[in-house]
């Protein structure tokens, strides 16, 4: 009988291809759909700081491990003389109010409304781990809140840019902070865990957080 089921299947497959390429793509958008926007919010930003000169320096991507083992995932960060700049890209529609201080930020798209961790908190976390695994101080780092997709901000945060006005963000900071941006770089380079078993880890972990 699963003999009979197994070739039917195939003989309407090969009948329909297009029409069932479609189909998984559509339940594998479903599956994955927070995984996929977020990574082309990530992509979009990731773009918009290859427009840096020279002098910026980038790591896309960036996971480090601190001293109570707990692993932080980093979106950007662009090493400069003029500090350290330390972005968390998020990719959101709708209308979106809070501030800096707020627990949650609210999201409403036309009668529902959401509330979303606010990135603020989340990124002044990676901030406290880069500063400790660089031994640098708190001042030396500029948090952005760089928002892709759609969203219409109405944030109380001189932290929050459009991804379209993140490079002008970063250029508005002249006051020379860092002379050793090689090293930072460096640095920053060897300790990146790439190792696919980790970072896959580290994703359980958040979703698990997420869910509590």
């Amino acid at each position: 009988m699963q003999d009979v089921v197994n070739s039917l299947i195939i003989e309407i497959f090969k009948k329909n291809p297009l029409f069932w390429i479609v189909i998984i793509a559509g339940i594998l958008c479903c599956l994955f759909y927070k995984e996929i926007v977020g990574k082309a919010g990530e992509y979009w930003t990731k773009k918009e700081l290859k427009k840096l000169g020279k002098e910026y320096l980038i790591i896309n991507d960036l996971m480090i491990r601190t001293e109570d083992k707990k692993t932080h995932q980093i979106d950007h960060v662009v090493i400069s003389k003029y500090g350290i700049f330390v972005i968390e890209t998020k990719q959101y529609d709708g209308y979106i109010t809070g501030n800096d201080y707020d627990k949650k930020w609210c999201m409403k798209a036309g009668k529902n409304r959401l509330y979303i961790n606010n990135p603020v908190h989340q990124n002044y976390g990676h901030i406290k781990a880069l500063q400790e695994v660089l031994k640098l101080n708190e001042k030396k780092f500029i948090s952005i809140i760089c928002m892709s997709g759609n969203a219409k901000l109405k944030i109380k945060s001189n932290k929050v840019v459009k991804v379209n006005d993140v490079i002008n963000k970063i250029k508005s900071y002249q006051n020379i902070l860092i002379d050793n941006c090689e090293e930072i770089y460096n640095e920053l380079r060897n300790i990146n865990i790439t190792d696919r078993k980790q970072r896959n880890q580290h994703n359980r972990e958040v979703k698990s957080t997420k869910r509590k």
